[in-house]
């Protein structure tokens, strides 16, 4: 495995004592930093796009400029095992956040698309690295009892983040420099809770290279076809279900309300089925999430023109659909020890990445090709194939008991 692969590296890695005061602060700090990356990827999208297209930048440069992030974490992906390894989880989860926030800051001096394209790339980079040591810490501390329970709640908070990204906008605006130096302020102040934490002990950790990375999707891959599923439709969701709703006739204000009302499904539900993964099995609830989202989009185009269908359609949905991302960071800390974690964590976050990368395209394509019904069978079928992967998977593993 990893410590046959790698070579050791010793690091500031946190452990905790068992009480529950340590773990509640510790998840508390962890969770104010989610929020903060949550934030910063419901704020930049727009302020960049609104930004660029004042100066006349074409949409597909502003797409690029927006993509330029989820592409860093892909690419850097290989090294943050080892960034971790040396640096400890806390220090990675502040440093990535006190690099992004100076990154934001820099923005607004140089509005060009070439130089935002460098700077979004190093922004990923920088909140990947947060990104992957918060999951990591999240996973190492939770405990087996309530892991579900934990990742509802963090991919509730990453969700309240997302959707206050675009609410700060409207108190800050799009002009000038304001938004960036006051997103950058917001994005640090949510470090604060960590300033009560103290290193506990160091241990020992691995370094897993590119080889050792791949071999996760071999160990797990019904959790990693998770973060692929949830990437492709979550990216293709956000991006195109408004431009659905316009197609099937809706206003412009209407159909971003389907948006608002899907991650409304989001935040709401995450916790509720965080508990119920607890209490019958997580791969249980993963599969019953799956066919509600596999079914959820077939049901679109009928109730697209019957608002009482469509909210509570859309709302549940929602919430169904990201389990996958949060249910499947769980399913991580039940197929991985804490020591090969941050190669797993970092594999799943690539494979999301990837995704999310190829949804927004791949669902385009769908309503080009498939006007009406293109969008809403690749979305159930994502859904669906997620489905076929737990039923083969519960399969193979009677097969192998009998």
């Amino acid at each position: 495995m990893a410590q046959s692969r790698g070579r050791v590296v010793r690091h500031a890695y946190v452990e905790l004592s068992a009480t529950p005061v340590s773990r509640r602060l510790v998840l508390g700090a962890v969770f104010s930093s989610s929020l903060g990356v949550g934030l910063i990827f419901g704020f930049q999208p727009p302020l960049i796009a609104f930004t660029l297209s004042r100066s006349g930048s074409s949409s597909f440069a502003i797409g690029a400029v927006t993509a330029a992030s989820l592409i860093a974490v892909i690419l850097f992906g290989p090294l943050y095992p080892r960034v971790i390894a040396r640096l400890g989880l806390k220090r990675c989860i502040v440093a990535g956040v006190w690099v992004a926030a100076l990154i934001l800051l820099l923005m607004p001096i140089w509005p060009r698309v070439p130089i935002w394209l460098c700077l979004r790339f190093l922004s990923g980079c920088a909140l990947g690295l947060t990104w992957i040591a918060s999951e990591i810490w999240m996973n190492t501390v939770s405990g087996e009892q309530s892991r579900g329970t934990v990742m509802g709640i963090y991919g509730t908070v990453f969700s309240i983040g997302i959707i206050g990204g675009p609410v700060l906008l409207e108190f800050t605006g799009t002009h000038g420099w304001r938004p960036f130096a006051i997103g950058a302020l917001c994005l640090v102040l949510t470090l604060l809770p960590l300033a009560v934490l103290r290193r506990v002990r160091s241990a020992t950790q691995t370094f897993t290279p590119l080889g050792g990375l791949m071999s996760a999707l071999r160990v797990a891959p019904v959790v990693m076809l998770a973060a692929a599923v949830a990437g492709l439709v979550e990216s293709a969701d956000l991006a195109l279900l408004p431009l659905f709703g316009l197609h099937a006739g809706l206003g412009e204000r209407a159909s971003l309300l389907l948006v608002t009302v899907f991650m409304a499904g989001n935040v709401v539900l995450q916790m509720p089925v965080g508990l119920l993964a607890d209490r019958f099995g997580r791969k249980l609830l993963l599969g019953i999430c799956a066919l509600l989202s596999g079914i959820g989009p077939l049901l679109l185009p009928a109730c697209i023109d019957r608002p009482a269908w469509l909210g509570p359609l859309l709302f549940v949905w929602g919430g169904t659909l990201y389990a996958f991302y949060s249910q499947g960071i769980a399913l991580l800390g039940e197929e991985f020890p804490a020591a090969e974690l941050p190669r797993a964590n970092t594999v799943f976050v690539m494979v999301y990445c990837l995704g999310g990368v190829i949804g927004p395209s791949l669902g385009g394509y769908a309503m080009d090709v498939w006007p009406g019904i293109g969008l809403p069978a690749l979305l159930s079928v994502a859904a669906l194939l997620m489905l076929a992967g737990l039923v083969l998977e519960a399969r193979g593993s009677r097969a192998q008991i009998s």
